[in-house]
């Protein structure tokens, strides 16, 4: 996948509202797939300090089985994808948590348009805010945090139509 694809990728979700119209959402871009594993490994090292200090919220987060496939070679933390696009802003900025979540919707709704899959990186955030050695391979301005990321590329297979989606629930006054 070009830079330019991912640059204009992004470049339309700039356009998402950020509070305040600060505009103060920045983004990381891990373009090489075996920095993307790499990054994945240091989620593992996590997860299994995890499972040694706090083993009843791992288990509840499946941590244990998400590092048995990553042993066996299985991929459940990035899967295996080619690029991951992280956003990140000041942890002093009461917004940024948010701008930074809608930035990444608009990446991710645009995404398909352009015939790209993305897949939200749960596991890889959740990593990034607490495990220094992530935090360190990340290198993020100082003061930053990552408030979300996810994981891109060309999706392998094509959907005809979007998941059911069950009716609203709403309230009228």
């Amino acid at each position: 996948m070009s830079r330019d694809l991912l640059q204009k990728l992004i470049g339309i979700a700039r356009y998402a509202p950020t509070g305040h119209n600060s505009q103060s959402i920045r983004w990381l871009v891990i373009e090489d797939a075996t920095e993307v594993r790499r990054l994945g490994g240091l989620v593992a090292d996590w997860m299994r300090s995890l499972l040694a200090e706090s083993a009843e919220y791992a288990l509840s987060m499946h941590m244990d089985r998400v590092i048995d496939s990553w042993e066996r070679g299985i991929d459940r933390i990035l899967r295996s994808a080619p690029h991951l696009i992280v956003a990140h802003g000041l942890s002093t900025m009461p917004l940024s948590q948010s701008s930074c979540l809608i930035a990444l919707t608009y990446l991710e709704l645009a995404a398909p348009s352009l015939g790209l899959g993305t897949c939200w990186a749960g596991y890889f955030t959740a990593a990034a805010n607490f495990y220094p050695p992530l935090q360190d391979a990340l290198a993020l301005p100082k003061g930053h945090l990552p408030y979300g990321a996810v994981m891109i590329g060309y999706p392998m297979y094509r959907y005809q139509r979007m998941p059911p989606r069950n009716k609203p629930e709403i309230g009228w006054r």
